[in-house]
């Protein structure tokens, strides 16, 4: 990046062109070994007016060069894309943050820097990798193997401690822990939730059949004749028991009635 000439460089650039015949300010830029641009020289000189004084020849060995002036970079100086200066405590406070079960992205918010700033100081410091580590998927097995351990039961060593005759008197033991039902249910209920959740819905995908119109109209066809054979079977019945419908007669009284026709020559009758 190139850096900014100060007043007195500029105006040491001024009187070297002023005072030399040749035009431009390329060879300006290279002798002088200026920071900046001829661009940049160009907009200045118009911007300030300068001009030749002189037509004294002058050789290039004559012409002054600038003293190049670096500034001083101090800690508070501000660097483009430097990341935020790493401090030891920030392991711990890593660590504490990833047990949270945080991101890469909100560990960045939290230490107020960019995301690839902490992937940055993850490969630079190890401890602090190691930290992430520990506080989310190393974290994470070791509560899933308490988990285990209680939901199926445990043999934990352990020490029993007393006094006997003023002396304290350690005898190792070992403590049985039974199999707890609710920490297996919510180990099962996590590893296979289909399995051994509480609720277990049934659901069956509707499914939609192809009907084929040739074969239903077959079949329709076939009811229809069904239907018409019985409806004559029970016509000619009812014909042969003199029993039939007004409405079949053509008396039309009413459309429900049922009359019971007696044959005239069964019984010797005649109407007049």
């Amino acid at each position: 990046m190139a850096t900014k000439m100060n007043g007195q460089q500029w105006q040491m650039a001024r009187e070297a062109w002023e005072s030399d015949p040749r035009e431009g300010y390329a060879w300006l830029v290279r002798e002088l070994d200026l920071s900046v641009s001829r661009v940049a020289v160009s907009r200045r000189a118009a911007r300030e007016g300068w001009e030749k004084k002189g037509s004294a020849e002058v050789t290039p060995s004559e012409t002054p060069r600038l003293r190049q002036v670096t500034p001083s970079v101090t800690s508070e100086t501000p660097q483009p894309g430097r990341p935020t200066d790493y401090r030891p405590e920030f392991a711990g406070m890593a660590y504490r943050l990833a047990l949270l079960g945080l991101t890469r992205e909100q560990l960045a918010t939290a230490f107020d820097v960019c995301e690839r700033t902490i992937y940055h100081w993850q490969q630079e410091y190890p401890e602090f990798l190691q930290a992430i580590a520990r506080g989310g998927i190393h974290a994470d097995a070791e509560v899933a193997e308490a988990l285990f351990n209680r939901a199926r039961g445990a043999v934990v060593p352990d020490v029993h401690i007393a006094l006997h005759e003023g002396q304290p008197v350690i005898t190792p033991l070992e403590k049985h822990y039974p199999p707890d039902v609710g920490a297996a249910r919510l180990w099962l209920k996590n590893r296979t939730p289909e399995q051994w959740k509480d609720k277990v819905e049934l659901v069956e995908k509707p499914t939609i059949a192809l009907v084929d119109r040739e074969a239903m109209d077959k079949v329709y066809e076939q009811v229809l004749q069904e239907a018409e054979q019985k409806r004559a079977a029970l016509q000619s019945r009812a014909e042969r028991m003199g029993l039939l419908l007004d409405s079949e007669r053509g008396g039309a009284t009413r459309g429900d009635e049922v009359v019971i026709a007696h044959d005239n020559n069964e019984f010797g009758e005649s109407n007049d």
